[in-house]
């Protein structure tokens, strides 16, 4: 679930940077656009639930579900995978509009609930989806304009020069 929301939020974060596909690609563009909402949706998931778990949300989960004071310590998996999925629950509840009304669903989500649970899951299956279409999309973009290898004295060329490669730390923002 989390490197789902992770690799959502991802593709949320190159919209921007696939900006120049788009004139002559608008499909990519349009796929995009319908999928916004919910990669959104995905992205703040991933920045509060996914990536790494906010503070904020730990407090908000334990104002939301204050039945979990009274849970002893389990420290089994059952009891990891219940905290887990009532800290996704809360991250859901906490995604709201300006107006106050959630930002993604008609009502606030209880996973526990079956209709919310299958509304959640279907939301996401379909998202993955999408995204599936979209970087199969970008995929076909981007491999077509690099160019091949050509012949095995090409390839030979293209290897000896990958062992010269030296690495160096990838720092933020190059």
């Amino acid at each position: 679930m989390k490197q789902a929301l992770v690799a959502l939020g991802n593709l949320a974060d190159l919209e921007g940077a696939l900006r120049p596909l788009y004139r002559e690609n608008p499909g990519v563009a349009e796929q995009l656009k319908r999928a916004a909402l919910d990669l959104q949706f995905a992205k703040y998931l991933r920045n509060v639930f996914g990536g790494h778990i906010n503070e904020d949300l730990i407090v908000k989960c334990y104002e939301w579900r204050p039945e979990l004071r009274m849970l002893p310590d389990i420290r089994e998996l059952n009891g990891t995978v219940a905290l887990n999925l009532l800290v996704l629950e809360t991250a859901i509840n906490t995604y709201v509009a300006d107006d106050g009304r959630h930002g993604m669903f008609p009502s606030e989500t209880d996973l526990v609930y079956p209709l919310d649970h299958e509304r959640f899951c279907t939301w996401l299956t379909a998202t993955v989806g999408a995204a599936i279409q979209i970087c199969d999309a970008l995929g076909e973009i981007t491999h077509a304009t690099i160019p091949p290898l050509g012949d095995h004295a090409g390839m030979m060329d293209a290897y000896m020069a990958a062992g010269l490669t030296d690495f160096s730390r990838i720092r933020k923002g190059r």
